[in-house]
């Protein structure tokens, strides 16, 4: 045997077990489901994960709880179900990749493997791209084609829907009266409290 075909055969032998090193790790890789202590209705595993790490961003956990602790994504995920018609929760869903791919093209790995300050970052970025949402009321868009809205800007409404909608938030943070009492015309705003006022 010649030095030329030692070399060749321990190439060959080198790049069969690099591929087949990183074939097994691809599909490993592909079936690795992230774990979530709750069972999206609608959502993959890794889908709802993103969105949570989106939603928790978006309202972390301070003096106050955090979105995922409020079961903001669970909420998202329910209405993604319920409230979106096939062709929307596809259209969804397509979105959601071309977010975290976008994502990955700007800081060369994905949402999920970013830190809290490149999160930031990049939602703050996408915020200042995103259109601005059309008119609704009560959370019916009032207008025929509302696709120009950005996809992040569906994620946070969503997201704020779900956080200040929730049980925990209109009890303990926000000024919750499920019985109202008089109407008081003129009050200084430092004895409202926490209520909702513009």
């Amino acid at each position: 045997m010649n030095r030329r075909e030692v070399l060749k055969n321990t190439t060959l032998f080198l790049g069969y077990s690099l591929s087949a090193g990183a074939l097994s790790e691809f599909f490993i890789a592909c079936q690795k489901e992230a774990q979530l202590n709750w069972q999206p209705v609608f959502l993959t595993n890794n889908q709802a994960n993103l969105i949570a790490e989106i939603a928790e961003t978006i309202l972390p956990k301070t003096e106050t709880p955090g979105a995922k602790e409020l079961g903001v994504p669970q909420f998202i995920d329910k209405m993604l179900k319920e409230m979106l018609s096939e062709a929307d929760q596809k259209a969804f869903v397509e979105d959601l990749e071309k977010f975290d791919e976008t994502c990955e093209e700007a800081n060369k790995k994905s949402f999920i493997e970013c830190n809290q300050q490149e999160r930031e970052a990049f939602l703050l970025k996408a915020d200042k791209e995103a259109g601005k949402l059309p008119p609704s009321a009560w959370g019916i868009t009032l207008v025929a084609k509302p696709d120009s809205v950005a996809f992040f800007r569906r994620v946070k409404s969503l997201t704020l829907l779900g956080y200040y909608t929730s049980e925990k938030v209109g009890k303990e943070i926000l000024s919750y009266d499920p019985i109202p009492g008089e109407f008081i015309a003129c009050m200084p705003l430092s004895q409202v409290g926490n209520a909702w006022n513009e």
